[in-house]
């Protein structure tokens, strides 16, 4: 074979490596400011107490309906237990309760709290106060990371309207500067997951 092929097949070899190294560095690494979303599901949602269901009627009249801190609710026919029920349960049930039923609209009520648990070296509850707080404020109102703390795998669980979301964030490059968007700013209801490091 003469050297000319020779090199024209050797640039060939090094392109198509070259190639397939740089797609695995794709899948390996998200787009910059995407934090990794690790899984997606969902789940009946269940009535709680504070939760509200607005119910307009047929003439346009609208009536909100609360459920009480007890669980119950008042409904025309009487109280009735509320808290646990599937959201499409307390509709139909409504449905048989206002005639003039045209639409019902379920209004979830989220304590305006997050929490923080896992290697944490104080696992809390902590309410959202006036100002924005971000997973890192949150770490840092749990007094920061244990020594055990994996914190390139730390957890943030966030629920909407039965829609479960689990994004997976390495803060430790966020740490080094590396990558701010995984410090996402922190929605009520929010649950951080600290795992521990058995490497």
């Amino acid at each position: 074979m003469d050297t000319k092929r020779c090199r024209r097949r050797a640039g060939m070899t090094i392109l198509a490596l070259a190639t397939i190294l740089l797609a695995g560095c794709a899948a390996n690494h998200p787009t910059p400011g995407t934090p990794v979303v690790i899984t997606r599901y969902t789940v009946p949602y269940q009535m709680a107490p504070l939760d509200s269901a607005v119910i307009t009627l047929k003439n346009e009249e609208k009536v909100t309906l609360f459920v009480e801190q007890d669980g119950f609710a008042a409904l025309p026919n009487g109280r009735r237990r509320i808290a646990g029920m599937s959201a499409k349960d307390f509709s139909a049930l409504l449905h048989s309760q206002y005639s003039g039923q045209r639409t019902v609209e379920i209004i979830e009520f989220h304590p305006n709290r997050v929490s923080v648990l896992g290697e944490v070296f104080h696992q809390i509850h902590t309410d959202i106060g006036g100002t924005p707080m971000r997973v890192m404020d949150g770490i840092a109102a749990a007094n920061g990371f244990t020594p055990l703390a994996n914190r390139r795998r730390v957890r943030l669980l966030r629920e909407n309207a039965g829609t479960v979301t689990v994004y997976e964030l390495d803060l430790r490059e966020m740490m080094q500067g590396y990558d701010l968007n995984d410090n996402l700013l922190l929605q009520p209801g929010d649950v951080i997951t600290v795992p521990r490091n058995f490497l």
